[in-house]
């Protein structure tokens, strides 16, 4: 449809408040076809400060408060101005289907044209050329980018939109870090394009918002906390905690509410909600337990569901975590947006991505987990639970408000309701300490977020940001590698705290080494310098020598043994270690030392001897040998130095930054092919399951022999009950193992291609790596791969029963009388039928 098709809009449906804001008629033809005929008041603000005129905007507010919808409109805008092309950027594969769905639904008719992209990493879509709005994730947007020679559509891009982009801080895995590196390098591919950014609320919005307009492009600030539906925070002390929770849902069901329940464990949402079936379906209706009813059915019907959801599902609550598959949890997100599920009781995987707003959301602990101080590397983070040797790891402020900020259905309720749920009043007032800001002076709960931080403080992430800096380059001077790392928000979060500002920026990165004064700086607290030399009574130093200083720490929680050494690397009896090994997966970089290690690093600085300072200067550095990035990749092959001086990407280098690898896991793959043998096809599994649990993909070993069992064709049902895991576990173990087993194929291609010596065993491995994913992913054996791969409707078990009845390939079932095919496979008329005509 065109906009000359359309009737011009008439005057009366050209509400006061909207046409002040909006003149443009095509614009508010598509917001009133869309039934938004009042703008809230950041959309106003947004289109007020130059929206529409590409200028670029940091919009921090709570969901639901419609700054999804500033980013639309300028996409729509762009495409009726010609401006170019817009990127819609979003953290997650689901999330981004969702937003796809929805623009097609709403904007297409205008004209829009809409893509998705967030198939494999190395996929060509020719399709994107022709889109006007491009609707991807972070990752996928940053393969692009790496890969984008035959790309010459990305010169199109006038706006990027980045959803949930506070998701940049998120340093728990790849995704923020590589986010971060994402927007200052499209700023400079593109020259400073037009940038939407929708965030949660954050504390330092303003402070983030001067890092993005010190791009290039200023950035306008538009931050609210106003929400659609108001939200009332609340803190129960109980000793029953699940009795309260059933006093709250009773309260809210007979009300006609929906409750989301946040719990830290798996185990705990699936107990929670066997504990609850009863009580929520006294409160539904005969047809919403006939439609709970069908849902069950429907579970049934997936291959490997979780048994213990029907039982719960036909009862009106539910349960939600990563070891269910994503069909299950796409029905129970259905069931609940249609007010069929009444209760959700979930781990965090429904509090980030996925749209579900409850009247109620309980969380029912604040602490991630509770551990003893024997069993944590690091101290710092965590929070003593009273007794000295016992310490919780508490979800942060930001990711709390996420879940409780689900309260509140715009268009259902007037008012929504958060609890945060305590055992005594200790709790309480660490909650409230913590959470909220201000309690005593107003008497009302306010949030207090956290800050925005930068997630490039991890050593993998740095080496593989400066070995991709090093590929874009293709040759690159020092300097240059520091003028880039100077545009992250890393670099402009450190160089604004005083005590850091000091550091040059290769010391900070570790791209050069470090003194030994420069690292406490760097791994330690100084505001904590001071108190923990009063608390630690004693340090001595034990041993010295050319390659070692050690001593002992003796504080009020015991003594603790400290070393610096130049061949095992930095450790400490507390067990905080920072090795130097040939295991690279062990390489990670931790910010804080130990309290133990900080203390002992103070005292050997502070020691007046210049003799005793030569040993600390030279060993203290070299204990963090592997941590210097640019060693790191030039000892490893993946980047060289040309005879100008200049850094460039080796041939390994390259394929590692195109396949989308991290450095680490690239060179433990190579080293893995190099020094291991590798016979058979679960020798494979086995190497590239060590992979996965270096990269931490996997926690323990657990999953590996159901693997071996799913790829000999075990039934599904048989593997999951015998050791006892959920599908979808399995699955994504399998996901991950296929990516992996990908990637040792390649890299063994590249391996025999560079040394001659190597070429017939790694071509032996990359032909049984291409023939291991296959069997991976469909879980079969060879001899039904020409079954699976050229017939529709059949996978492993119907693969099976056509080879046993002695159809061996695609050809000679498909020459086969449907009646015959029937006859010697049981497998029914209308599906034989199906499977030989391909439909």
């Amino acid at each position: 449809m065109k906009f000359n098709d359309l009737e011009p809009v008439k005057k009366e449906e050209k509400t006061d408040e909207i046409f002040q804001y909006i003149n443009d008629e095509r614009i508010l033809r598509v917001l009133l076809e869309l039934k938004i005929f009042k703008l809230r008041e950041i959309q106003k603000e947004a289109i007020k400060k130059g929206v529409f005129f590409r200028k670029s905007f940091l919009v921090c507010a709570p969901s639901g408060s419609g700054k999804t919808l500033i980013g639309e409109i300028c996409a729509v805008n762009n495409v009726f101005q010609k401006f170019g092309k817009s990127i819609y950027l979003v953290p997650f594969k689901a999330l981004a289907t969702e937003k796809y769905v929805h623009f097609k639904k709403s904007y297409e008719r205008f004209g829009v044209k809409v893509e998705l992209s967030i198939g494999d990493y190395d996929i060509d879509d020719s399709k994107l050329e022709q889109a006007d709005v491009l609707v991807t994730t972070y990752e996928k947007m940053d393969s692009i980018l790496r890969n984008f020679s035959d790309k010459e559509w990305i010169f199109d891009i006038s706006t990027i939109i980045i959803d949930e982009i506070h998701i940049l801080g998120d340093a728990s895995g790849s995704r923020g870090p590589r986010l971060e590196s994402l927007i200052v390098r499209l700023n400079e591919f593109l020259h400073s394009p037009q940038i939407i950014g929708l965030s949660a609320t954050i504390a330092n919005a303003k402070f983030f918002n001067e890092w993005l307009s010190s791009l290039g492009n200023k950035t306008t600030l538009i931050s609210s906390d106003i929400r659609p539906v108001p939200l009332q925070y609340k803190i129960e002390i109980t000793q029953n905690k699940d009795s309260t929770i059933k006093k709250i849902i009773k309260a809210t069901l007979d009300n006609r509410g929906q409750i989301l329940i946040f719990l830290n464990k798996r185990k705990s949402t699936q107990q929670t909600a066997r504990n609850l079936k009863n009580l929520v379906k006294t409160h539904i209706s005969e047809s919403e337990l006939k439609a709970c009813k069908k849902i069950e059915e429907k579970l049934n019907a997936i291959k490997g569901r979780h048994l213990e959801l029907k039982k719960v599902v036909k009862c009106g609550v539910a349960f939600h975590h990563a070891g269910l598959l994503p069909k299950e949890r796409k029905l129970i997100e259905d069931a609940y947006r249609k007010h069929l599920i009444k209760v959700i009781c979930s781990t965090t995987t429904l509090s980030a991505g996925v749209n579900l707003p409850s009247r109620v959301v309980i969380v029912k602990d604040f602490k991630k987990y509770v551990t003893s101080g024997h069993n944590i590397k690091n101290f710092s983070g965590y929070y003593e639970n009273g007794d000295g040797f016992s310490y919780f790891m508490p979800f942060s402020a930001n990711s709390v408000f996420q879940m409780l900020g689900r309260a509140g259905r715009p268009g259902l309720d007037t008012e929504g309701f958060g609890y945060l749920l305590v055992n005594d009043l200790d709790e309480r007032d660490w909650v409230e300490d913590h959470y909220f800001q201000n309690v005593l002076q107003f008497g009302v709960y306010t949030p207090k977020y956290n800050d925005l931080t930068s997630g490039l403080n991890r050593i993998n992430t740095l080496k593989e940001q400066v070995l991709l800096r090093i590929y874009e380059e293709k040759n690159i001077t020092l300097e240059k590698l520091k003028v880039f790392f100077q545009k992250t928000y890393f670099w402009y979060g450190i160089k604004n705290k005083m005590e850091r500002q000091d550091i040059p920026i290769d010391q900070l990165l570790m791209i050069q080494e470090i003194t030994p004064t420069n690292i406490l700086k760097l791994h330690s607290d100084p505001q904590k310098v001071k108190k923990l030399m009063i608390n630690h009574h004693q340090i001595k130093i034990t041993k010295l020598s050319k390659s070692n200083v050690s001593g002992y720490v003796k504080s009020d929680f015991g003594v603790f043994f400290t070393e610096f050494d130049t061949d095992v690397g930095i450790r400490c009896t507390c067990g905080f270690q920072n090795g130097i090994s040939n295991d690279y997966s062990n390489e990670q970089f931790i910010f804080e030392f130990c309290d133990h290690i900080t203390a002992f690093l103070v005292h050997l600085i502070n020691i007046p001897d210049n003799n005793f300072q030569k040993y600390v200067n030279d060993i203290v550095p070299k204990s963090v040998k592997h941590q210097y990035v640019l060693n790191y990749l030039f000892e490893k092959g993946l980047i060289t130095k040309r005879d100008d001086g200049t850094i460039k990407c080796s041939q390994f280098g390259k394929l590692i930054i195109r396949l989308y690898l991290y450095p680490v896991s690239g060179v433990l793959i190579r080293y893995k092919l190099e020094n291991t043998v590798l016979e058979t096809f679960q020798d494979i599994v086995k190497e590239a399951y060590e992979v996965l649990k270096a990269e931490h993909k996997v926690r323990d070993y657990r999953l590996l022999q159901p693997i071996l069992e799913w790829c000999d064709e075990e039934p599904l049902d048989d593997i999951l009950e015998r050791h006892k895991i959920m599908t979808g576990d399995l699955y994504t173990t399998k996901d991950n193992l296929e990516r992996i087993i990908t990637f040792i194929g390649i890299i063994a291609i590249h391996l025999s291609e560079s040394d001659l010596d190597l070429q017939e065993d790694m071509t032996r491995i990359a032909e049984m790596a291409e023939t291991l994913k296959i069997r991976i992913h469909y879980g079969i054996h060879e001899e039904l791969f020409d079954l699976v791969l050229r017939l529709d409707n059949v996978a492993r078990i119907r693969a099976r029963i056509l080879h046993n009845a002695g159809f061996h390939t695609a050809t000679q079932v498909k020459k086969q009388n449907p009646y015959v095919l029937d006859r010697k496979t049981g497998l029914g008329i209308n599906l034989c039928k199906k499977i030989i005509n391909g439909k």
